[in-house]
């Protein structure tokens, strides 16, 4: 991977290295992966969820994005949906508001750098 290319992802919050071990070297692979990732609205789905304080399907959708972003080492959303994924399963909204919130900041520079970076 280009130094340029792997710095911009880095500094979106994406674990580079570990994504790589992960995906045995494979770029194009991941590339594909991370692309897919911009596809599905995951997030949107979070947000419309906890919007609608409609508490199960906003764990479902946060619990499947900590999955995602744990398997493509997106760490900077990771920090923030693995907290958010116990609050959720506690059955309760404490806080998750102002982390979506911040959810959506980290996912903006993650997908700059992916349609910068990986298309």
């Amino acid at each position: 991977m280009e130094d340029t290319i792997k710095n911009k992802l880095i500094e979106a919050g994406i674990n580079v290295d570990s994504a790589m071990e992960r995906f045995l070297d494979d770029e194009e692979m991941y590339f594909e992966f991370l692309n897919q990732f911009l596809e599905d609205d995951l997030i949107g789905r979070l947000n419309n969820a906890v919007n609608n304080s409609q508490i199960k399907e906003a764990f479902d959708a946060a619990h499947t994005l900590k999955g995602v972003c744990g398997n493509l080492s997106i760490d900077s959303m990771n920090k923030i949906v693995n907290p958010m994924v116990e609050i959720l399963r506690n059955n309760s909204f404490d806080g998750v508001p102002e982390a979506v919130s911040e959810l959506f900041k980290a996912y903006e520079q993650v997908s700059a750098a992916i349609n910068e970076c990986c298309k």
